[in-house]
């Protein structure tokens, strides 16, 4: 056998099958993101100064094209909830199930719409003095984890060491975008939990995938708004996000526990905070 003659073919295969995998790689990211036209941009930065609105945010040139999302609250109930944070011991309930107080030794806990809970426990007493940031966070976890709240797609949003406690704030994403309308703030010390706020999702799981407009879009969009008020803007931020709307339309009491969530554009200025539908241009929320 000519083995230097094999050896060429080896590596013209390989070099092939390379080649092949670059393209690959390549169709597959394209058809991944949206590419941003410059000249485009340009023009519309250019009309919105003549508009008194500043552009001062970076912009992408390129935009994931993000799914949409299945998600579902996670709910609690008022018995496995006082029996998970009073070691079924004897506390007073009171409310109806989607709306409900639990107490003992001056510990409350507030659920609403099933969803939404507070936790407040004076006993715990914040003092101004240096504290371990491992230990208040240990217990911080320790709490979520005693609440049962999963930690899929979690990440650190906030965490502030203060004289006397911390502050951890834990939110939730999907490849790296933001979910908004789930949000776990706790403060801590070295002793306990002394408050806390849960809106959490259970599960969040990738649903359809559409065409998405681009931030150039959002950008007018958000433009017709302050357009009303006719004031100078100064834009100091555009990112990817995602918006649960847990509004109840109509007279319905219905709670709305699960649904679609669609991605936004996130436009921030000196104003306000606009969220725009990235599939139909809708503006979602202003904040």
């Amino acid at each position: 056998m000519d083995w230097s003659k094999a050896k060429n073919i080896l590596i013209a295969m390989f070099l092939i099958i390379n080649i092949f995998l670059t393209y690959q790689l390549i169709s597959i990211s394209r058809n991944q993101y949206k590419y941003i036209n410059k000249e485009e941009l340009q023009s519309v930065i250019d009309y919105l100064g003549k508009k008194n609105v500043q552009v001062e945010a970076e912009i992408p040139d390129r935009v994931w094209i993000a799914p949409s999302l299945r998600v579902k609250y996670q709910t609690f109930d008022s018995k496995a909830l006082g029996d998970i944070i009073f070691n079924n011991g004897d506390y007073k309930v009171s409310g109806t199930a989607e709306a409900f107080t639990l107490a003992k030794d001056n510990i409350s806990i507030q659920v609403k719409e099933k969803m939404h809970l507070t936790y407040n426990n004076p006993n715990i007493e914040i003092k101004q003095n240096e504290v371990d940031e491992d230990k208040c966070l240990n217990i911080a976890y320790s709490f979520v984890s005693k609440l049962k709240l999963n930690n899929n797609h979690r990440y650190v949003k906030l965490k502030e060491l203060k004289q006397g406690y911390i502050r951890l704030v834990l939110g939730q994403q999907y490849s790296n975008i933001p979910v908004e309308s789930s949000l776990i703030e706790i403060i801590a010390t070295e002793e306990g939990v002394s408050n806390a706020k849960v809106s959490w999702f259970e599960s969040i799981k990738p649903d359809k995938k559409h065409n998405i407009t681009t931030p150039v879009v959002a950008l007018l969009k958000a433009n017709e708004r302050w357009a009303e008020a006719g004031t100078a803007v100064e834009v100091r931020q555009i990112r990817q996000g995602y918006y649960f709307n847990t509004e109840i339309a109509g007279d319905s009491k219905e709670l709305i526990l699960e649904g679609t969530v669609s991605p936004m554009w996130v436009v921030l200025s000196d104003r306000d905070e606009i969220y725009v539908n990235a599939y139909n241009e809708n503006i979602e929320k202003v904040r």
